[in-house]
């Protein structure tokens, strides 16, 4: 995924169109008429709505009709599931600089991304949390010391200020990983493990990722299960 390691002004395009493909069906975002939305909102929104299909599963981007300026000069364009971040930029700064605030704060705080930064991070993060091919590992501290598994490339992307900072995320040629400290209850009282997700586009296969990872590997319920035990489901 060389748009991922390399990134570029047509990253997010290239990803969405690797990961998802292209519509002819697909319509077009309606903006309003505002004369300072950044032209990476514009992009990014274009590029999602070509794929034909939600590219967003958890935290979400706000609909371009939807797009205002406040008082402060801030346009929020992202909002965490929950309600609980909002992030935003002022489209009047040079750098295009992304901003974050809690629910119960009026205080804008820096996340350390451009905006074209944070649009391609944040649509690779959805990619993988909402990918249909996927599995969950919990390994032991000891197994990762080595650091980056084999096979595998670091991201750049600094940690969502809404997961843990120790969270990163991963690629390979086909598919995406994410690293982070294992959910509580999924690990014994007192030991630190890791949760590993791979995840893979439409058409590749996971089974030379999982087999290096067994017998850390999560089971993920079956479809009766699932709906006799709501969110059996691993996270991610």
């Amino acid at each position: 995924m060389e748009e991922l390691l390399n990134p570029r002004h047509d990253s997010v395009r290239r990803f969405l169109d690797r990961w998802y493909g292209t519509s002819r069906e697909a319509g077009q975002a309606a903006f309003p008429a505002m004369e300072d939305i950044p032209h990476e909102l514009v992009d990014w929104h274009a590029a999602a709505v070509a794929t034909g299909v939600p590219v967003t599963f958890a935290d979400r981007p706000v609909p371009p009709a939807d797009l205002r300026r406040a008082a402060d000069g801030m346009i929020v364009f992202w909002i965490e599931n929950q309600h609980g971040y909002y992030w935003a930029v002022d489209p009047s700064t040079e750098d295009h600089a992304v901003f974050h605030r809690e629910h119960s704060s009026d205080a804008w705080r820096p996340t350390g991304e451009t905006l074209e930064e944070f649009l391609l991070h944040h649509t690779v993060r959805e990619a993988l949390l909402g990918a249909a091919a996927k599995f969950s590992a919990v390994l032991p501290t000891e197994s990762l010391e080595s650091g980056t598994p084999v096979g595998f490339a670091a991201l750049s992307f600094p940690p969502a200020v809404n997961e843990s900072p120790s969270a990163r995320l991963l690629c390979s040629a086909d598919v995406l990983a994410r690293i982070a400290p294992a959910p509580a209850g999924y690990a014994p009282q007192g030991e630190e493990r890791w949760m590993v997700t791979v995840a893979t586009a439409r058409g590749a296969h996971l089974l030379r990722y999982r087999a290096g990872l067994e017998p850390y590997v999560l089971e993920r319920p079956r479809e009766a299960e699932r709906a006799a035990v709501p969110f059996a489901a691993p996270p991610f």
